[in-house]
């Protein structure tokens, strides 16, 4: 039951949204009322105590703060963090004056969405729009028993520090109304999560007394091994039973959930089976491969190579550490050794250039740590399993081009290794533009040499940090650019004037290294 579904009832036919329009195909699971919006260290405190599963409404008319719109702001982004989805806001001209723009601005900066109920109708109930919510809420789930899908979708919809399988599990606990367990191979609880959240349950005594007759009167106790994972979950219903499907349900999204958000380096054959499977080209595998571990293999439109591992010592125990660094980065739907490489596959894609620099420059200051040399690729936007079977053939074939052409650089992006590949594709079959470049550059002396090469591929057109790696005074590299302006007839590292310029000095550097 989506915003948008909602908003079709009779309750809520004339209500708007007039803020966080692209939330109303969020799912909708609870409603609630705003009853303390003072903003007050006691509001903090509520809130640090309430787990909220970004499915809930909030009802308000913002009462206590009608006249002060910077406490009604402060109560959005209080509600926007704690994980609510949104408000629906009652007796606008009645208690609330007006809805001040600041109001809506700060709403669409969260993705909160606002519905706006009839204004100066007194009529409004709280009773009414709650009631038929819910009654709506508890028919489509009876109607639409198969919610795994949408419950890992919602988790992966998630803030990254969300994404893990406390929240699945509180999820499912929710959806359920009955309280769930996640337990290894020796009955030691991992992870539980409560049906109400204040409930208390003795799980030691519920999973000693599995298979007996001396449970609590009235629990319903159900437990489903997860495979290979040796983990058991244990489903505790009070007051009720549950059907084979929902529990059918409920076990297909833990396995899902420990595939995208198990324990750091757990080990996972299949997903190396698939990997696989993609860089052989064995599409019947990979269908069969990819929906049995729920995998979405044109979803997967991202791709991390981490190369250069050959002379470590341990790659499993490299690779936990890189799987932790990434965790902390990136949500992670396979992440494999493959063939002396740790490739990985995020689930959703970094929403910033910023969160992929990041993202590589943790693998490259822990390879600076351990004093290794190791180097990342990055590939956007491949969706599907041809586009990442040909991202890791070219990494394979020319990242090693792209080592001669940037020496200096340990993070790459798969933009870096086209243009490696035209370089040396025209070093293979030849260029007349090209070649008339290379026989300019060969005739500069040793020293306008290196400074063109390590001006242009290296410093990326800093004359400062030109400067500082080759050693010389700034003006004098300043003097050497000014002479290769002269020689050229153009200012050198200006586009598009220097973009032959550009790639020859890459191929020169690929045929005959830096001068001495």
């Amino acid at each position: 039951m989506t915003v948008k579904d909602i908003l079709g009832l009779p309750s809520l036919k004339n209500a708007n949204v007039i803020a966080g329009q692209p939330a109303v195909t969020k799912v909708v699971a609870s409603v609630s009322v705003l009853e303390y919006s003072q903003i007050t260290n006691t509001q903090a405190e509520i809130y640090q105590h309430i787990n909220f599963n970004n499915d809930e409404l909030v009802l308000t008319a913002f009462a206590s703060v009608r006249d002060d719109v910077e406490a009604q702001c402060e109560n959005i982004k209080t509600l926007a963090k704690a994980g609510e989805l949104g408000l629906i806001l009652f007796y606008v001209g009645l208690i609330l004056p007006k809805v001040d723009q600041r109001l809506i601005k700060v709403a669409d900066e969260y993705n909160f969405i606002i519905i706006l109920m009839p204004k100066n109708e007194p009529e409004l109930t709280y009773r009414s729009v709650i009631t038929e919510i819910m009654f709506s809420v508890f028919n489509d789930q009876i109607e639409n028993p198969n919610f795994s899908a949408e419950l890992v979708e919602k988790v992966s919809s998630m803030p990254s520090y969300q994404q893990n399988l406390d929240m699945v599990l509180r999820l499912l606990s929710d959806r359920l109304r009955a309280s769930v367990a996640l337990v290894d191979s020796e009955d030691q609880l991992i992870s539980s999560q409560q049906w109400p959240q204040t409930n208390s349950l003795n799980w030691k005594r519920i999973l000693n007394n599995i298979g007996r007759q001396n449970q609590p009167d009235g629990m319903h106790v159900y437990t489903h091994g997860l495979g290979k994972s040796n983990q058991t979950l244990v489903l505790c219903k009070e007051h009720g039973e549950l059907t084979h499907t929902t529990q059918k349900q409920a076990v297909e999204t833990i396995r899902i959930s420990l595939n995208l958000w198990g324990k750091v380096g757990s080990s996972n054959n299949e997903m190396a089976a698939l990997l696989d499977a993609i860089i052989q080209n064995e599409p019947q595998k990979i269908t069969q491969l990819a929906n049995k571990n729920h995998i979405k293999i044109q979803s997967l439109s991202m791709l991390l190579i981490v190369s250069n591992l050959e002379n470590i010592d341990n790659l499993n125990n490299a690779e936990a550490d890189i799987v932790r660094i990434t965790r902390a980065l990136a949500n992670i739907a396979i992440c494999e050794i493959y063939h002396d490489e740790i490739l990985i596959l995020p689930v959703n894609r970094p929403s910033t250039l910023q969160e992929w620099h990041d993202w590589q420059a943790a693998i490259s200051q822990y390879s600076d740590q351990k004093q290794l040399k190791i180097t990342t690729t990055r590939f956007n936007d491949l969706h599907g399993d041809g586009n990442i079977r040909e991202a890791y053939l070219n990494n394979h074939q020319y990242l090693p081009v792209a080592q001669i052409i940037f020496p200096r650089r340990t993070i790459f992006s798969g933009q870096d290794l086209l243009f490696s590949k035209s370089c040396q594709e025209l070093i293979d079959h030849g260029g007349g533009l090209i070649n008339s470049q290379l026989g300019l550059i060969g005739q500069l002396s040793t020293d306008m040499i290196k400074t063109l090469l390590v001006f242009l591929l290296d410093a990326r057109g800093n004359i400062e940090e030109a400067a500082k790696l080759l050693f010389i005074h700034r003006n004098t590299a300043k003097y050497r650019l000014k002479k290769l302006n002269n020689y050229f007839g153009f200012k050198v590292g200006l586009m598009p004037d220097s973009s032959l310029i550009y790639q020859a000095s890459a191929i020169y550097r690929i045929i005959n290294g830096d001068p001495v």
